[in-house]
């Protein structure tokens, strides 16, 4: 009854601060494709882009489920919050999921970083597959990734 009850507190807490965390504008918006595949344990593997700071960045994207059987074929689009620097993106992202997909289904999908970078993603995933476990994506740019230009200092006193 203890343990029930440390659960339900730990649930309510994470939905809180998914709210708090959604009261201001995005930082960023992302858009993800990818293909999953697992007999106990599932691997991704796909392919993206983020757009931030009227920029966009491609992205890869490779993952690993626990506890997870069958295909799918995976699209999301989704909302970056707490992004402030943009090598503060790239990383692992851990989410805890459950989801049984027969044909076409869809859900959301909430997932962090050790930077505190938090990801809202709402999908869509045509395949079969049942998970019942958790598991994390790594997301990196695909390809070097210049710093934006500095504007020129046209003051007069240069």
């Amino acid at each position: 009854m203890r343990f029930a009850r440390m659960v339900l507190w730990a649930v309510c807490l994470a939905g809180a601060g998914a709210a708090l965390a959604q009261d201001g504008r995005p930082d960023a918006r992302l858009e993800l494709r990818s293909t999953s595949y697992g007999l106990l344990v599932g691997f991704s593997r796909g392919e993206g882009r983020l757009l931030f700071r009227d920029r966009q960045y491609r992205l890869s994207v490779s993952g690993i489920k626990l506890a997870t059987l069958g295909v799918t074929r995976v699209e999301a689009l989704g909302q970056v919050y707490r992004l402030r620097e943009l090598a503060d993106f790239p990383g692992r992202y851990y989410v805890v999921e459950g989801a049984f997909t027969v044909g076409q289904g869809g859900g959301n999908a909430m997932l962090r970083n050790e930077k505190g970078v938090t990801l809202f993603l709402q999908n869509t995933q045509r395949g079969v597959e049942l998970t019942l476990g958790g598991g994390g994506i790594d997301i990196a740019f695909a390809e070097p990734v210049a710093a934006p230009p500095e504007k020129a200092d046209h003051s007069p006193n240069k």
